[in-house]
């Protein structure tokens, strides 16, 4: 059998081979071998902590003089799981990392350095990092060290942090133009990477999330809408700190499991990808208030979701869902439920249990049947989308909703009003656009509060007088009825400020 990193690792593990028999066969495959063969074999000589000199030479001259990034990485990573300890003395780690740290330019491998430093925490690794920051050009972070040296005298570990985040952050900004963030005690607590593949040419698209971004973990907000972005590396998951992740407007098919270790997302946006299903670990996110999918390919609800107890928006637009699971019955908190454009054939009765709905959106499904009864029951409602669902009457249980304030009937075949929408004293916005009415009820006036009347494409030939005393009106479209001119009555009103489309 040809000698492998892994067949000298079983053997180790199996005692078969001493720890110095084992490294000597690694450093002989590493001396001999090709690049793959060399990164197993210096990841299982940091597994079984070889940390003998030769060891140390080998690895010392990978990390300052390898061509190939992985390996130097890898180098630098064995090296401070090997080495960085009391039997072995700091200054001699510190010649190898001193080097590297001047003339690396792979953010991963200068991270691991910078860790090291941070961890040696003497004087001399101290000064290495504040220069490493005094070389650092952004205003923004030389005017936030200056104010955070002056308040507090910082080293070792806390120091590196700083630093790791000031080379990625200047990483990024060589790579990119439309990078901005903030900062919280030299921490990247904000950064913005939205629309960064929009450069002349597009020669630097974000396409693949660099893994370096997990060490920003005091990092709250992460903007990356409007990219080009197709899957998402499991380190998303070290990201513990985020609030907020946009993540809109790109190519994504699929989230990873470890999106589920983000214990303290609040925000969610992920509209206009390619989603097919989402991961069960979506239902750790216990701290989600807004789940934003509008526009994918969700067939189907994961029935994780409804695990998010705190959920207040759940935006599913625009997918392709047939029906909806019950158990979206338990999201008790839920304010805004947007359900438009989908398939959906049955409005669920289960719906009443949603009585903290403020917002709903079902426009644009193929429902079989007109609007039930028991809509009548989610007094919470304010904002209620209806269009284009074939509709041929309202119910009377509509004049229920008196905490309505928009209402969008557009695009059915409505032929009348019940009377009980008299009672919607807070309606402000009314569309009925391009339904069947030939007719509208005296009754009008009773809309109080409407600011908004949209009639266009109906058969309507005459306007009740009523409609004068809308005095909130301000905007009244009539166009392509059967009105051809505008109403004495309706004068006063335009002299008010009065909007009408004829």
């Amino acid at each position: 059998m040809d000698l492998s990193p892994k067949v000298i690792y079983n053997d180790y593990n199996n005692k078969d081979l001493n720890k110095s028999s084992a490294t000597e066969q690694l450093i002989s495959l590493i001396e001999n071998a090709d690049v793959n063969t060399t990164i197993e074999s210096i990841k299982i000589l940091g597994i079984i902590k070889a940390n003998n000199n030769k060891v140390f030479k080998i690895l010392e001259n990978l990390l300052i003089s390898d061509s190939h990034e992985q390996i130097r990485c890898i180098a630098a990573k064995a090296l401070y799981q090997n080495f960085l300890d009391k039997a072995f003395e700091p200054m001699k780690l510190l010649e190898p990392m001193k080097f590297a740290l001047l003339h690396e330019n792979s953010v991963n491998c200068l991270i691991t350095i910078i860790e090291t430093l941070g961890e040696i925490n003497n004087k001399l690794s101290n000064s290495l990092l504040i220069d490493k920051l005094n070389n650092i050009e952004n205003q923004k972070y030389k005017n936030n060290f200056n104010l955070l040296f002056k308040s507090k005298n910082i080293e070792g570990s806390e120091l590196a942090e700083i630093v790791k985040n000031s080379i990625i952050i200047d990483h990024l900004q060589n790579r990119f133009d439309r990078v901005s963030f903030e900062l919280n005690y030299g921490l990247v607590s904000e950064l913005d990477l939205s629309n960064v593949s929009s450069h002349l040419f597009r020669r630097n698209t974000l396409k693949t999330l660099p893994e370096y971004l997990s060490s920003l973990t005091n990092l709250k907000k992460l903007d990356l809408k409007i990219n080009r972005l197709s899957s998402l590396p499991d380190t998303i998951g070290s990201l513990t700190s985020l609030r907020f992740l946009d993540l809109s407007y790109n190519k994504l098919r699929l989230l990873p499991s470890t999106l589920g270790n983000l214990s303290s997302l609040k925000y969610l946006y992920l509209r206009y990808n390619d989603l097919k299903s989402l991961p069960n670990s979506i239902g750790l996110l216990q701290s989600l208030e807004i789940l934003d999918l509008r526009v994918n390919k969700l067939a189907t609800i994961n029935n994780a979701i409804t695990n998010l107890a705190s959920l207040e928006i759940l935006d599913l637009h625009g997918n392709q869902l047939n029906s909806l699971p019950e158990s979206l019955s338990n999201l008790t908190s839920l304010k805004q439920l947007k359900l438009g454009l989908n398939h959906l054939t049955i409005l669920p009765e289960w719906f009443i249990d949603l009585n903290s709905l403020e917002i709903l959106g079902l426009g644009g499904n193929q429902f079989f049947s007109n609007l039930p009864e028991w809509i009548g029951s989610l007094h919470s409602l304010k904002h209620l989308e209806l269009f284009d669902n074939n509709y041929t009457q309202i119910p009377e249980a509509l004049g229920s909703l008196s905490s309505l304030e928009v209402l969008n009937l557009r695009n059915n075949r409505i032929k009348d009003l019940p009377k009980s929408m008299k009672s919607l004293k807070l309606l402000k916005k009314l569309n009925l656009s391009w339904n069947n009415l030939t007719t509208l009820p005296e009754w009008l006036d009773s809309l109080s509060s409407l600011e908004e009347l949209n009639l266009w494409g109906n058969k309507i030939e005459v306007l009740p007088e009523s409609i004068s005393s809308l005095k909130a009106l301000k905007f009244l479209n009539l166009t392509f009825n059967r009105i051809e001119e505008i109403p004495d009555f309706l004068r006063d009103l335009q002299n008010l400020g009065l909007i009408i489309k004829i």
